[in-house]
This record gives structure tokens, C-alpha cells and sequence, in this order.
């Protein structure tokens, strides 16, 4: 009984590092799902435009409507309503309900305008936000495309806390900047391929020769404090 107790204790904790263990492609949003996040964000702020627009002019109308009216209950009701451009006939029936367009409801065509223009600004800060990443995709992808590998490093070592140009040296010792470098040792940073898919690896299921993955996964490496076994030779000249 106790012996399963410990085997069920071993699995379940196997399970669970292998649940925690990092992984690029679960956890990395992929370059469609990105740019359909921006579609949407787009969207929604047409949407957003759209109804601050409205709420603006609606405000408008009503305090146009308000001046006949400024005599208070008191005032004799104007029989017919003709309602300024821009206010639609039901607002217009809502505000003369009582013969009167009041304070109370100018205050809240005024909230719903405040209201309205803090939705618009909040998808206007998404969309640039998410437009920023797509366009800092589109530019990694030309890097990687061109074996441009200085800015990707660069952008790895301030991600990961690591000297940049500690990072560029081991590459150039390592491969000379050739992303297909290597036979038994392969590509920028010259992984073994059992190193390469380890746990330890976010982007152990990119390709080996993936410069970029290999920049990413070396900056998080030397984080991690692998440096000096993992590099033994080129770690102690480049940094």
C-alpha cells in the first residue's frame, strides 16, 4: 500500500513538471492570432468612434431643446417637438416627457459623453498597443530573414538581463553568426540536438537552426546560470 502511495506521489509529480515546464508554442500568442486581435481591436473602436459621435450630438440637441424650456415646470408645454438634427425621435419623447428637458438629464447625456470617450480612448491605446507588436513581429521576422542577428540580440539580452555584446561574442566564437553551422554541435550557439529539445528549453520545438529560437534560448540559458557548463570554452572569452 505504501509503495503505490509512492509510485502515485512519483507520477503525479512527473506530470505536473512536465505541466510547468516552459513551452513557446503554448504559451506565445502566433502571428495570426495577433493580427486578428488587431482586426478586432480595430473594429471595436469604429464601433466606440461611432457611439461617442452619437453621444456627442445627441448632448448637443438636448441642449438645444433646453433653452424653450428654461421656465421650469412652470412653463406651458411646447405642443409639438420638433427635434433638432441629430436627436432621434425617442430620445426627443424621453426628454419631453414632462414638458421639460432638465438639468438631471443634460447631467446624464453628459456622463454617458464621458463614458463614451473613455471606451473610445481605451481601444485606441489597444489598438496602437497591438499594432506596436505586429509591426515589432513583421521586423524580427526581416531580421531572422536576413541573419540580421545584431537588434535580436539586443532585444534577447534586455528581455533576459544578459550583456548584448557578451551574447554577440560567444555567437561569433561559437558559429561565426551562420545559423546552419555544425554537425554535431548545431547552429549560432552550436546546441547538440539532446540539449536543444531538453525541458529547460522554451523553444526546444523550433527548429535547431532557427537563429532566432537559438538567440532566445541562449539569452534565458545564461540567465538561468548555464553559461559556464553549457559554454565551457567560449562563456569565460565573451563575457
Amino acid at each position: 500500500m505504501r509503495n503505490r502511495l509512492i509510485l502515485t506521489l512519483v507520477a503525479l509529480a512527473v506530470v505536473a513538471l512536465a505541466t510547468l515546464a516552459p513551452s513557446a508554442s503554448a504559451t506565445r500568442v502566433s502571428d495570426g492570432q495577433l493580427k486578428a486581435q488587431l482586426r478586432s481591436a480595430k473594429q471595436q473602436l469604429r464601433l466606440a468612434r461611432e457611439r461617442a459621435q452619437k453621444a456627442r450630438a445627441d448632448l448637443a440637441a438636448a441642449l438645444e431643446l433646453q433653452a424653450p424650456t428654461a421656465g421650469g415646470l412652470g412653463a406651458t408645454p411646447l405642443p409639438v417637438v420638433t427635434p433638432p438634427d441629430g436627436l432621434g425621435p425617442a430620445l426627443a419623447a424621453q426628454l419631453f416627457a414632462d414638458g421639460i428637458v432638465s438639468d438631471e438629464e443634460i447631467a446624464a447625456l453628459r456622463t454617458r459623453v464621458s463614458h463614451a470617450n473613455k471606451l473610445v480612448h481605451r481601444w485606441a491605446v489597444k489598438v496602437r498597443r497591438l499594432a506596436k507588436r505586429v509591426h515589432r513581429r513583421r521586423q524580427i521576422a526581416t531580421w531572422a530573414r536576413q541573419h540580421d542577428w545584431r537588434p535580436l540580440i539586443e532585444i534577447a539580452g534586455r528581455k533576459y538581463g544578459v550583456s548584448s555584446a557578451g551574447l554577440y561574442r560567444m555567437m561569433m566564437l561559437e558559429s561565426g553568426g551562420k545559423a546552419t553551422a555544425g554537425s554535431t554541435y548545431k547552429g549560432l550557439f552550436q546546441y547538440s540536438p539532446s540539449t536543444w529539445s531538453s525541458h529547460w528549453n522554451p523553444w526546444r520545438h523550433e527548429s535547431i537552426f532557427n537563429g532566432w529560437a537559438q538567440i532566445r534560448a541562449t539569452a534565458f540559458a545564461l540567465k538561468k546560470g548555464m553559461g559556464a557548463s553549457q559554454w565551457p570554452r567560449t562563456y569565460w572569452m565573451a563575457f
